[in-house]
């Protein structure tokens, strides 16, 4: 077992360090690609987010994410799996795996590295740190009772019985965009 563990963790150290350096060929192609699909995927979400705020509050925003923040997301494209991947996680679906683990420790560790890369059989993943932009974020992610106002974190807790996706502060890493491409290669 101590083998079969060893040798995947140098599959996954190998696998990183080939991620924070792409070959110049195809896989600048995907980093940009990546880079405008989840720059997309995220002012769809925060604009749509932005109007249910105003709407109704960050309680209403809640609600709205929940039902809609998954379509949003998957209305960006339709050739390539988007998703929002995360260690705090609010939603069950936005678990990160022990790789995406990997990577959100690359970016809480490396702030000044913005994306990454990675090759995988069958074409690549994108990933997209993202961080806690804007005060309007802490309604929702926030320290309770100081930036979350208890009708939303009421909300919260019907709506995401597991939430872990709160306590945060602005700058802080709240995920990664994961952007999966099949490509025959």
């Amino acid at each position: 077992m101590k083998r079969l563990l060893s040798a995947s963790s140098l599959f996954v150290v190998a696998i990183l360090i080939t991620a924070l350096k792409p070959s110049p060929t195809q896989s600048t192609n995907y980093r940009h690609l990546g880079d405008s699909l989840s720059l997309k995927a995220q002012q769809a979400l925060i604009s749509n987010l932005l109007g249910a705020i105003e709407k109704g509050g960050a309680a209403y925003a809640v609600d709205f994410c929940h039902e809609n923040a998954s379509p949003l997301t998957n209305s960006v494209s339709s050739q390539v799996k988007i998703q929002r991947v995360s260690t705090r996680n609010r939603n069950p679906d936005n678990a990160a795996t022990i790789f995406d683990k990997k990577i959100l420790d690359t970016f809480e560790s490396n702030t000044p590295l913005k994306d990454t890369l990675v090759a995988i059989p069958k074409g690549y993943v994108y990933y997209k740190p993202i961080r806690i932009g804007m005060p309007t974020c802490l309604q929702c992610h926030g320290q309770p009772k100081k930036d979350i106002e208890t009708a939303t974190a009421k909300t919260i807790q019907k709506k995401y019985r597991f939430d872990k996706a709160t306590g945060y502060q602005i700058g802080q890493l709240r995920g990664a965009w994961k952007l999966t491409f099949l490509v025959d290669k």
